[in-house]
């Protein structure tokens, strides 16, 4: 039983993180379009009415894809533990759940804020962007196991 868990707990590990980066490819693609034409000043100015109302159906769009998001970090970091995968990838899947939830709370504070606080827009955005390298690095040591000077100094000396 132990060894399935192990199988299928990887296998999850894989399919949750692959995941979370589409899902969050899609994220910022979402967050770019809101920014550029409905929030930031100087935007086109001659927008439809139509236009306007996609937009705000994108905001809702982002926000429900962010909590979505935010589950599934949390079920990378899970998985990362229960298949028993390396150190770094679980150094990985903690730094990914931490900025993606640095994400959040900027993103929070920015619709509070009406969208006039421009320094919670620069969290959500930049913790998004820790958040994806620390998925893809997580995906890379995933795959393989780097043989770092400092580890071999302590296997040599055991």
């Amino acid at each position: 039983m132990g060894e399935k868990l192990q199988k299928v707990s990887s296998k999850g590990l894989w399919i949750s993180t692959l995941a979370v980066l589409v899902l969050m490819s899609v994220q910022a693609w979402s967050g770019n379009w809101i920014t550029f034409f409905l929030i930031l000043p100087g935007g086109p100015g001659d927008l439809s009415a139509q236009f306007t109302q996609a937009m705000a159906g994108f905001a809702v769009y982002h926000a429900i894809m962010g909590f979505i998001i935010g589950l599934g970090s949390i079920v990378v970091l899970i998985f990362a533990f229960i298949s028993k995968s390396s150190i770094y990838v679980r150094i990985f899947a903690i730094l990914g759940l931490i900025l993606t939830a640095s994400a959040a709370i900027g993103g929070i504070l920015f619709q509070q804020s009406g969208y006039q606080d421009r320094w919670p827009l620069g969290q959500m955005a930049d913790s998004f962007v820790g958040a994806y390298a620390a998925y893809f690095l997580q995906l890379f040591f995933m795959n393989k196991t780097p043989n770092l000077p400092w580890i071999k100094n302590i296997k040599q000396a055991s």
